[in-house]
C-alpha cells in the first residue's frame, strides 16, 4: 500500500518549511508533490493561539493502546 501518515505542527511557518523541503512528497511516498493548498488554507483559518504546542503525550498513549 503506497503512502503513509504525515505529521505537521499546525502553523503556517511549519507548513511552508515542509512544502519547501518537499516533506509531504517524501512522507507520503509520492512521485510528485501533492496539492496541499487546502492544508495551508486550513492553517490560515485557525484562530490565534490554536497552534500553541499542547502536551499530546496522553493522547498519543491512548491511540497506541488501541
Amino acid at each position: 500500500m503506497p503512502g503513509r501518515g504525515a505529521w505537521l505542527t499546525p502553523t503556517v511557518d511549519a507548513y511552508d518549511q515542509a512544502a519547501k523541503r518537499r516533506a509531504f512528497r517524501r512522507a507520503l511516498r509520492l512521485d510528485r508533490d501533492p496539492d496541499t493548498s487546502a492544508v495551508r488554507e486550513y492553517l490560515e483559518g485557525l484562530p490565534p493561539g490554536a497552534s500553541e504546542r499542547q502536551d499530546t503525550t496522553e493522547q498519543a498513549e491512548r491511540l497506541m493502546d488501541n
